[in-house]
């Protein structure tokens, strides 16, 4: 039986060609986005964290802020490509000031940090076996049955954004197909502006919307397999690691 991670999925359905020129052909990256390598550096301070409080410890903010420097002072061997406004040195203040915002709000200790899964794909209304498997990791699980997302960004999500978001559908769905119960859902949003904020955002879903995101998964790893392949301009195109891949691309 196949298997797809929800990370392929997003990255299919954000351009198809860029996901072929990465997973498929596996071109090397001339470079990475600064922002994703940001967020990343952002979500290892913070899964870290949480780590040391389900042993039992109480880590101090500013350790935590030392694990953001470490992590982000590797991303920064490779070469990264940073935005209009953004340079190494700024991005670093805005990780230390979100990392410590963080803590400061930080609740209950949580059940489970990073904590995979992999569950076989069926519609949950119908029962319909869809013949696929779905492979992830919750980012954090707490008491109450609530599945967290934690994201960086530079603006907030409006409630439409919300409430179409994949990340939580297809976490809400995990845990149905695994724990025969719908969770709560809640996006954690560290926002770069210039005065740093964390949003919590509340959300739910209903069986009928994630009964839609496993068919989407399903047809999603079918027009891989199919090699259904082209390119999806957007406004990710100007930090796109492939856009003269792409700029030379002509339907092969």
């Amino acid at each position: 039986m196949e298997t797809i991670s929800i990370s392929r999925v997003q990255a299919y359905l954000a351009c198809p060609l860029k996901y072929k020129f990465e997973h498929v052909d596996q071109i090397p990256k001339p470079f990475r986005a600064a922002a994703l390598a940001f967020g990343g550096s952002v979500h290892a301070a913070i899964e870290w964290f949480h780590k040391e409080r389900i042993e039992g410890r109480t880590p101090e903010g500013e350790a935590a802020v030392s694990q953001f420097d470490a992590d982000w002072y590797a991303q920064n061997l490779e070469p990264l490509a940073f935005g209009d406004w953004d340079s190494k040195e700024s991005l670093a203040e805005k990780g230390r000031d979100l990392v410590r915002l963080y803590v400061g709000q930080a609740g209950t200790t949580p059940e489970a940090v990073e904590a995979p899964f992999e569950v076989e794909l069926f519609d949950p209304v119908t029962g319909e076996v869809l013949d696929l498997k779905l492979r992830g990791r919750f980012d954090l699980l707490e008491e109450g049955e609530v599945v967290v997302d934690v994201k960086t960004a530079a603006r907030t999500l409006d409630e439409r954004g919300i409430q179409q978001h994949l990340q939580l559908s297809t976490y809400a769905l995990a845990y149905l197909l695994l724990r025969n119960r719908i969770p709560k859902l809640r996006l954690d949003q560290l926002l770069k502006t210039k005065i740093p904020r964390l949003e919590r955002r509340e959300t739910a879903r209903t069986v009928e919307d994630l009964a839609w995101t496993a068919h989407l998964i399903k047809r999603v790893a079918g027009s891989i397999a199919s090699g259904h392949f082209y390119p999806n301009p957007s406004w990710r195109c100007s930090e796109c690691e492939y856009f003269a891949h792409c700029q030379a691309w002509r339907g092969d």
